[in-house]
């Protein structure tokens, strides 16, 4: 953030403010640590039309392949579709149901194995979902050798039986039915990726936690990162990378050459860059969009807040204790460590704060967001000032 608004109270002279070639290396450096993307992951959605294909994406991926009109052909049948905010691939299969199921099969080994030729493993197929409806009863030859074709080209393949709302008989021997029939596949997980009513009755949906934890046993290690980023079925992992990427940021931050007499009080204007970086990335691992201008209004609104509920001193204080001999270290140390401490504070009620809104549904807002995160400092200021400066301790003695 430069310094050219005077009146502006976290403004900072130009020779003090974060340029951007050190924003882009945390940035960077969060990508990598923080949510791990390594490889996007590749999934092949193999299913009959009407089998819940679709459904089972939304409510596994956030995307909706009836809607995605950006997907293109890789081969006659197979469409693919690529989203610019997820690390994800996803190929369906249309016309799965063909009455030639040599055509249809021959189809995704041409996928499987020209993608695999590619040096790059980024760009090989993961994994297969196959599609087939419980109410359906119907177990296709194209679905025996899809399973084989996969355990001979080593794809893991996981059968999930879409729309399982009914529990009969005639249910049950249905499954153990398709367990009989494709001992090859390496899972058969029932799934109903979205509730249903009956009446007064509801059904609600279940399975997907157990498909996503089976999918990343099953995945690649380099892969498992992007999909804990791009699913919504299980919100717990979404906070872990949220918390994930105030964990590195705040240990990037102690890392920069930042004088110590910008705290207390001074120039601590200079993180609001640095925290709007970091506030789009949570948002990013939540899987929320919020503008610019509104992540700027959030980090200059709570940068105060974090300072007068929390104290400069205290701050100061607490930070201080993990400097083994003051007089032997620099200032710009004493003042990385503690805009370590100040990020991870912001941080840490910040992802506090915007998590429990998502998880209730609701619609983050400016306002909301910094009176939510000055309730969480006020109520739990000394544990959070207590976990933010361990971690800062724990990096200031982490070998560099």
């Amino acid at each position: 953030m430069r310094g050219e608004n005077q009146d502006d109270p976290w403004a900072v002279p130009p020779d003090l403010a974060l340029d951007n070639g050190e924003l882009n290396e945390i940035d960077s450096r969060v990508s990598n640590e923080a949510l791990g993307f390594d490889s996007p992951v590749n999934i092949l959605l193999a299913g009959n039309s009407g089998d819940g294909k679709s459904t089972l994406a939304n409510a596994m991926l956030g995307v909706d392949l009836a809607e995605a009109g950006a997907g293109f052909p890789v081969t006659k049948g197979i469409q693919c579709y690529q989203y610019h905010d997820k690390p994800l691939t996803l190929f369906d299969t249309e016309g799965f149901e063909v009455i030639d199921s040599e055509r249809t099969v021959g189809a995704v080994k041409e996928v499987i194995e020209s993608r695999r030729k590619k040096a790059d493993s980024k760009q090989h197929i993961h994994i297969v979902w196959l599609c087939i409806a419980a109410a359906s009863r119907r177990l296709q030859q194209v679905h025996i050798d899809l399973v084989r074709l996969c355990s001979e080209l080593q794809i893991p393949v996981i059968v999930v039986i879409t729309k399982s709302y009914l529990k009969d008989d005639s249910s049950e021997a249905f499954l153990k039915a398709i367990a009989d029939s494709l001992p090859e596949a390496d899972g058969m997980i029932p799934v109903l990726a979205k509730e249903m009513y009956f009446g007064r009755l509801r059904i609600a949906p279940f399975g997907l936690v157990q498909l996503l934890d089976a999918t990343l046993s099953l995945i690649p290690t380099a892969c498992q990162a992007a999909l804990k980023f791009s699913q919504v079925a299980d919100f717990s992992r979404k906070l872990e990378a949220a918390n994930n990427v105030v964990n590195v940021t705040a240990v990037a931050a102690v890392s920069l050459s930042l004088p110590a007499a910008f705290v207390p009080g001074g120039h601590a204007g200079l993180l609001v860059s640095l925290e709007v970086r970091m506030i789009h990335q949570i948002n990013n691992a939540l899987g929320i969009s919020l503008e610019k201008h509104k992540q700027m209004a959030i980090a200059k609104g709570t940068l105060g807040i974090v300072m007068a509920t929390v104290g400069g001193r205290l701050l100061f204080t607490e930070t201080m204790k993990f400097i083994p001999v003051v007089g032997q270290i620099t200032s710009m140390l004493v003042g990385g460590a503690i805009a370590g401490t100040i990020v991870k504070i912001f941080g840490t009620a910040y992802v506090a704060a915007v998590g429990e809104m998502v998880r209730e549904g609701t619609s983050p807002t400016t306002s909301a967001i910094i009176d939510a995160i000055t309730s969480a400092l006020s109520i739990h200021q000394n544990q959070i000032v207590s976990g933010a400066t361990t971690l800062i301790g724990e990096a200031i003695r982490r070998p560099k």
